[in-house]
């Protein structure tokens, strides 16, 4: 029986929430019964106003680099969704989703991003978080504690590390927690606040059922089992407090679980950090396309962030048109799902590497960046550079030197302080785009 332990210090550094997209059908459990129907969340009446109004703009809104962000005239439609939640007339979340690595995985810096967010447009709820431990070490802000018994992780290939079931069926973080086991169980502390709790999962042919409890209160079964595969959903009601939620297999069949999603009544922004460690451009791409589709239609997107390139840079076996290519392919399987989101490509931090000379940025990173800066524009895409938000060549080493540290000794990953600072970096520098464009937009309107 695969086994994990608690892995403690997950205390919650932020909250954030986003929203707005797209239709498309997407098999949905509702809170009260067990039978999968076709629940597809389509664009709001003010959703669809707005993004026509963005369109209508953005040719008018200045195109200058703003800090380290480059091209902020293409992300016209995720302004006019912010500015309708800053006046009030929104009424949905506006959701941002971050693809990425383990940059991304440990949520160090998304959790800083959304809290910052949070503050100047509203609270919607934490999002998306994983259940159970699919890495070690895992940290996502409001989650104190993760334990369980008999699930194990299946998620989306690495470059050597192919999925023992291979199906591509891993839900919107890219890995799934399994289990067969009766009496298999994931347990977490939640501490992040909701009205809401909606857990993710497969339903499929000869599925199991798993029963839900929330702090050590029976709430539901959940039976998995239909006769087609599709991403499924169940909702729960709960009081405004922190909570544990707990989900064990019955033992009448696989049981597949994908995550858990805190949501608010409150409209604001939500911000799901989406990343693999060791991940690479090509990883979500392993997903089954239409099982992709079918979360990222249930996500409803306002801004997609696709951050990767650490990996590429340090790797022999990817070429940057390999990487460039991988990057196009990803945005496109987001906006052929939600065509109205805007998308930020998010270049990696500094990474170096010991020579005789001493510590040196990897040659191949400023390839790798030159890369991605082509498949943004070829994808429509914002580019936000991190290389040099951090201080460019050889950062990192610096970074390292320092008392307290912003980066570790590995050279590749970053501090909490370090992963702060850039977040807070990309934050100022989009809600600066965002006050311009209200400026500029007002005065194209006139």
């Amino acid at each position: 029986m695969a086994r994990f332990q608690g892995v403690p210090s997950r205390r919650i550094l932020a909250f954030v929430a986003i929203g707005g997209l797209v239709a498309a059908a997407v098999s949905m459990i509702d809170t009260t019964s067990n039978i999968a129907q076709a629940s597809p969340r389509s664009p709001s009446t003010a959703e669809t106003a707005s993004t026509t109004a963005a369109k209508r703009i953005v040719r008018k809104v200045s195109d200058d680099k703003t800090g380290h962000l480059e091209h902020p005239s293409r992300l016209g439609s995720l302004f006019a969704r912010l500015q309708e939640i800053e006046t009030r007339k929104a009424t949905s979340d506006l959701r941002i989703v971050q693809f990425g690595d383990s940059h991304t995985a440990s949520d160090y810096g998304t959790s800083v991003a959304r809290a910052r967010l949070a503050a100047r447009f509203g609270d919607g709820g934490r999002g998306f978080i994983p259940l159970g431990q699919p890495y070690r070490r895992l940290f996502q802000a409001g989650e104190a504690m993760a334990r369980g018994v008999g699930f194990e992780p299946d998620g989306a290939p690495l470059v050597s590390t192919p999925s023992p079931i291979a199906d591509g069926l891993f839900g919107p973080s890219g890995v799934a927690m399994v289990s067969r086991a009766p009496g298999a169980f994931m347990s977490s502390e939640l501490t992040a606040v909701a009205d809401r709790f909606e857990i993710a999962y497969l339903a499929q042919p000869g599925g199991g059922s798993f029963d839900v409890s929330i702090d050590g209160q029976p709430r539901g079964r959940v039976t998995t089992g239909q006769a087609t595969r599709a991403s499924a959903f169940r909702g729960f009601e709960i009081t405004r407090a922190a909570h544990t939620l707990e989900v064990k297999a019955v033992g009448d069949g696989a049981v597949r679980v994908f995550g858990v999603r805190l949501d608010d009544t409150a409209v604001g922004i939500t911000f799901d950090s989406l990343g693999i460690n060791g991940a690479r451009a090509s990883t979500p791409l392993a997903a089954d396309e239409a099982h992709f589709a079918e979360q990222i239609v249930h996500a409803a997107p306002a801004l997609a962030i696709v951050a990767y390139g650490t990996n590429e840079a340090g790797d022999s076996t990817t070429t940057p048109d390999e990487h460039a290519s991988a990057l196009r392919a990803l945005v496109a399987r987001i906006k052929k799902s939600a065509p109205d989101s805007a998308c930020v490509v998010l270049g990696p931090p500094d990474r170096d590497g010991r020579t005789p000379g001493g510590v040196r940025t990897l040659g191949k990173l400023a390839e790798i960046i030159t890369a991605q800066r082509r498949a943004a524009d070829d994808a429509g895409c914002a580019f936000y550079d991190q290389f040099t938000a951090m201080g460019a060549t050889d950062a990192i080493g610096r970074w390292s030197s320092e008392s307290p540290p912003r980066a570790r000794r590995d050279l590749v990953h970053l501090t909490r302080a370090g992963y702060a600072f850039l977040a807070e970096a990309l934050v100022r520098d989009v809600v600066a785009s965002y006050e311009a464009w209200k400026g500029e937009s007002a005065v194209a309107r006139r």
